[in-house]
């Protein structure tokens, strides 16, 4: 059965401190990732398929590795922009990328 919450949000987001300090109150699972990160501190790999409505994957990061299906919910909430970290975005060459700067739950 599918529990865990997966924060994607910037390190520094006060916001998502509090949030993932409820969840953590009561019980809940919670992996918090940068996708900025991507590289040597954040890697994933997943699929969806026609067959198959769930993810599949693994999603690591420096200090925890994890399957995609555990996923229950993903809080989305202003990553870093690629462009912080690297200039550009990653696989691009060199053009720009907007972040969201919505926020939302989306629950499995």
């Amino acid at each position: 059965m599918t529990s865990t919450v997966l924060v994607v949000t910037a390190l520094e987001d006060v916001t998502a401190d509090l949030v993932i300090h409820a969840l953590n109150e009561r019980g809940v699972p919670v992996v918090r990732v940068d996708p900025a990160d991507i590289g040597a501190d954040l890697a994933f790999g997943f699929r969806l398929g026609d067959d198959d409505p769930l993810w599949a994957g693994r999603l690591t990061t420096l200090s925890r590795e994890m399957d995609l299906r555990e996923v229950a919910a993903v809080y989305y909430r202003r990553p870093t922009p690629y462009t912080a970290r690297f200039g550009h975005s990653p696989g691009s060459s060199g053009s720009s990328a907007r972040p969201r700067r919505d926020t939302g739950w989306v629950a499995s």
